[in-house]
């Protein structure tokens, strides 16, 4: 019987539009995009998902949080682990904002927006990132929670893939507009 070996190395896939999308903005990162990372068990992976967002850096993107998002990666650590997570998220955000930056009219329309889905099915932490993706223009959320942030409501702009331990995750770039929808023409058929 053959055994399989694991994946060991991590692979990147990233569309060209992406990155021609994502330019001279601000990208808000999710939790889970911390998370994924600071679960990555080689430094070298860890240096490829870093140059990764250099590249976009490069294009004048800088990467902010929430201060909910932060506490949010935190939760569950011992002082080493809280010592090691603060120290990926600095390597990784290049500000964290204040919920309080966040303004509640904003958030109230959402929930509006939101409907019933929302009952029960988003967290707060989620709300707050919805908002800021609405308050802030020219922003755009990274994110694999696509049932957080749902079409009806923000648009998906560009995407990557991340192939590591056997696994395929796909973040995508989700802006505060909703996506237009185009209206159905009605044919004219020609009479037989």
């Amino acid at each position: 019987m053959k055994k399989y070996l694991r994946q060991t190395k991590m692979d990147i896939f990233l569309p060209q539009e992406a990155l021609s999308v994502i330019k001279e903005c601000h990208v808000f990162i999710d939790t889970c995009f911390l998370l994924d990372f600071a679960s990555l068990k080689k430094t070298k992976d860890k240096s490829k998902l870093i140059d990764l967002l250099n590249n976009f850096r490069n294009l004048s993107v800088s990467f902010i949080t929430l201060s909910p998002v932060a506490l949010e990666f935190y939760l569950g650590s011992t002082s080493q682990d809280f010592l090691i997570k603060e120290k990926y998220l600095t390597s990784i955000i290049d500000e964290v904002l204040p919920v309080r930056a966040l303004k509640e009219e904003v958030t109230k329309k959402l929930i509006m927006q939101y409907g019933r889905y929302a009952k029960g099915k988003v967290s707060y932490v989620d709300l707050c990132l919805a908002t800021a993706l609405k308050q802030f223009p020219k922003t755009f959320l990274l994110t694999r929670n696509y049932k957080d942030f749902p079409l009806k409501i923000f648009g998906c702009e560009a995407y990557f893939i991340l192939q590591f331990n056997n696994d395929l995750r796909t973040y995508c770039f989700y802006s505060g507009e909703k996506v237009i929808k185009k209206q159905k023409i009605k044919e004219e058929f020609p009479p037989f």
